[in-house]
C-alpha cells in the first residue's frame, strides 16, 4: 500500500539523518525516518536495499545521500546482472523514498534511470517465478487426509486452506482476519472482507466452525500461532507461519512442488474460470483493482500486459 511520504524539514534533524544514512543503517534508523508507517518486513527490505546501495557508493568513493543519478544508474545496472526485475524495481523505490523523505531531488526520476528500468522490464519480463497452483483436487485430498486428525494444527490449517481458496485470500488478508469477521447462522458461515460477504460451502463452514470451537476465544485474530508442543497462543499469524503452513500442504501430499501464499489464490482463479466465470467476475471475487492478475493466472499474458499498461503509473522524468 502506498503511504503518504512525510518530508523532514528540520535542518538539524536532516543533518543527523544525512550523517546516519551515509553508512550502514539498522532497522530502527529506517523505521524512524519512515515515521513508523511501514511493517517490519517492509522495513527489513528497505534496510537491506539501502545498505547494499551505501556499500556500493563507499566502494566507488561517491556519496550515497544525496546520490547522483549516475551512481543510482550504475548501481541498478550492476545488480541487474544477478537480480530479477522486481528486486531492481524495489531498490529504486527504496532509494526514491529515502531521498524524497529527506527533501532531496529524487535521482530515480531521471531520464537515464527511467530508461534503464524500462529496458530491464522488457529484458527480464520472463524472469518471474511461476506460482504453483493449489487446486480443488489438492484441497479435496488434504481434506480426506486431515479431517479426522486430532492435531490442533491440522484443524487450523485445514480451515485456512478452505478459507483462502473460497475467499481468494492474500496472506495479508489472512493475517488481518478477526473473529468479528465471521458470522455463523446454523451450519452456515459467512466471512466479511472489505465490505464483501463470502458464504462458505458446507465443507469449509464445518472446518472453520471446528477451528473456532478448538480456539475457544471469541475475539482477536481469527487464526493464531501454535507452538512446537501443539499449544495455542494469542499471537497472530505472520508471514513465516503462513509460509510453513503452505509448505506443510506440499509435504502432506508428498508433492515435489512447493506451494506459496499465492498458490490457493491462483488455484481458485482457475477453478472459477473452469466453471465458466468471466474475468470480471473473478476480478470482483478476488478484490483486484484491475483484471491484470486474473488474466495472468489463467494464462492470458497478452491481456494481462494490456491491463497493466492501463493501470501503470508513470513518474515524471527530469
Amino acid at each position: 500500500m502506498r503511504k503518504n511520504v512525510r518530508v523532514v524539514t528540520c535542518s538539524d534533524q536532516r543533518n543527523r539523518y544525512f550523517d546516519r544514512f551515509s553508512k550502514e543503517i539498522n532497522i530502527d534508523d529506517i523505521n524512524a525516518l519512515m515515521d513508523h508507517q511501514y511493517s517490519r518486513n517492509s522495513l527489513l527490505a528497505m534496510r537491506k536495499d539501502w545498505n547494499l546501495f551505501s556499500i556500493f557508493c563507499h566502494v566507488k568513493g561517491v556519496k550515497a545521500l544525496p546520490a547522483s543519478t549516475t551512481a543510482v544508474r550504475l548501481f541498478l545496472e550492476k545488480e541487474s546482472k544477478s537480480r530479477k526485475y522486481a528486486t531492481i524495481k524495489r531498490y529504486a523505490v527504496t532509494l526514491s523514498l529515502v531521498h524524497r523523505t529527506l527533501g532531496c531531488n529524487d535521482p530515480t526520476t531521471s531520464l537515464s534511470v527511467q530508461t534503464l528500468l524500462s529496458d530491464l522490464r522488457v529484458a527480464k519480463k520472463n524472469d518471474a517465478s511461476v506460482t504453483n497452483q493449489f487446486t480443488k483436487d489438492h484441497l479435496d485430498a488434504l481434506s480426506l487426509k486431515l479431517e479426522s486428525s486430532a492435531k490442533v494444527s491440522d484443524c487450523r490449517d485445514l480451515a485456512i486452506y478452505h478459507l483462502m481458496f473460497e475467499c481468494m485470500l492474500k496472506r495479508s488478508e489472512l493475517k488481518q482476519l478477526l473473529y468479528s469477521d465471521v458470522n455463523i447462522t446454523g451450519d452456515a458461515v459467512t466471512i466479511s472482507l472489505k465490505e464483501q460477504h463470502y458464504s462458505l460451502g458446507s465443507q469449509a463452514s464445518a472446518y472453520v466452525t471446528k477451528w473456532l470451537v478448538l480456539r475457544g476465544q471469541h475475539d482477536g485474530p481469527l487464526f493464531t500461532a501454535i507452538d512446537r508442543h501443539g499449544y495455542l497462543n494469542d499471537t497472530p499469524l505472520d508471514d513465516s507461519s503462513i509460509y510453513r503452513i503452505m509448505r506443510s500442504a506440499s509435504d502432506k501430499l508428498r508433492l515435489d512442488v512447493k506451494f506459496s501464499g499465492q498458490s490457493l489464490r491462483v488455484g481458485a482463479v482457475n477453478e472459477m474460470a473452469k466453471k465458466g466465470a468471466k474475468v470480471q467476475e473473478i476480478q470482483r471475487a478476488g478484490r483486484w483493482v484491475s483484471a491484470a492478475m486474473p488474466y495472468h493466472y489463467i494464462g492470458n499474458k497478452a491481456r494481462s500486459e494490456e491491463e497493466k499498461i492501463v493501470f501503470k503509473r508513470f513518474k515524471p522524468w527530469d
